[in-house]
């Protein structure tokens, strides 16, 4: 039985020793070799002298050229601009509209002269009261009736104690006068005349003879077109008939009329205290 194991023994063991063997062998022969291998590369490759300045050739074979990075492999840097300071500006200003033209009306109120020649004066229509009777109304014949008298209101009275003298040529239903002292009245406060005439984009002038007597008059003038209005007052404290004429002078911002109002605005007789109508010319 010890034989046995003995020889299972050295079974094992001698081919144990064999590789062990192979193994030396070949460590040993790689580590020759290695050594061998640096001794030439020793021998071989001198070591790296630095030329002395006149031995540096020119142009020397063995120089290659450097690569130099191109354009796109340059990084770029982007540099941002400072901002603008930001100025807080005012909106354009819109350009200021006109007003709308509202026309105009000027009234002024002047002194009569002795004589009025209405059909010199008036070249585009004129009108005179009271020659024939209360309701009598004497006018240019060609004159188109530019000027209008509104409804009569009473009470209503022809006078003939003007202080001037009206006449005319080319009248109508009264063709003719020399000269007339006639006119109408009304008596108490809030009675009077109304009178109207055309209005256009261009100045007219209307003149109006009126008269107060123990009263005093408001005249307002006032476009239809437009806004543009005027006013004028007149009067006499005495019982006796004083007269003034307005000349009104307009214009409208299209065509339309001018309305007249001669209003008593305060009577100073109980008995006829009021305001007096004559004449009116238009040119």
């Amino acid at each position: 039985m010890l034989e046995d194991r003995q020889r299972r023994f050295s079974e094992f063991l001698m081919p144990a020793a064999v590789i062990l063997a192979g193994v030396l062998i070949v460590v040993a022969f790689g580590f020759i070799i290695s050594r061998a291998v640096r001794d030439d590369d020793t021998r071989a490759i001198p070591p790296v002298q630095p030329p002395a300045l006149g031995d540096v050739p020119l142009n020397p074979d063995n120089q290659f050229p450097i690569p130099l990075p191109s354009a796109s492999d340059t990084p770029t840097t982007t540099t941002k601009p400072a901002p603008t300071p930001t100025r807080t500006s005012k909106p354009p200003t819109k350009p200021t509209k006109a007003p709308p033209d509202q026309g105009s009306v000027k009234v002024v109120r002047a002194g009569v002269p002795n004589r009025v020649d209405l059909s010199g004066e008036g070249s585009r229509d004129w009108v005179h009261w009271g020659e024939q009777s209360t309701f009598s109304l004497e006018r240019r014949s060609d004159g188109d009736f530019a000027i209008l008298e509104g409804a009569p209101t009473a009470p209503r009275f022809r006078h003939g104690f003007s202080p001037e003298r009206f006449s005319w040529n080319g009248g109508s239903p009264v063709g003719s006068s020399d000269g007339t002292p006639t006119g109408i009245r009304t008596c108490g406060k809030g009675n009077g005349f109304t009178i109207s005439a055309p209005a256009t984009t261009s100045n007219r002038t209307l003149k109006l003879y009126v008269g107060a007597l123990a009263g005093r008059g408001k005249l307002t003038a006032k476009l239809s077109t437009g806004s543009a209005s005027a006013t004028g007052t007149f009067e006499e404290r005495s019982n006796n008939l004083d007269t003034a004429v307005f000349v009104i002078t307009y214009r409208a911002p299209k065509n339309g009329k001018i309305n007249l109002s001669w209003i008593t605005d305060a009577a100073f007789d109980d008995d006829c205290g009021g305001v007096a109508l004559e004449a009116a010319t238009l040119r």
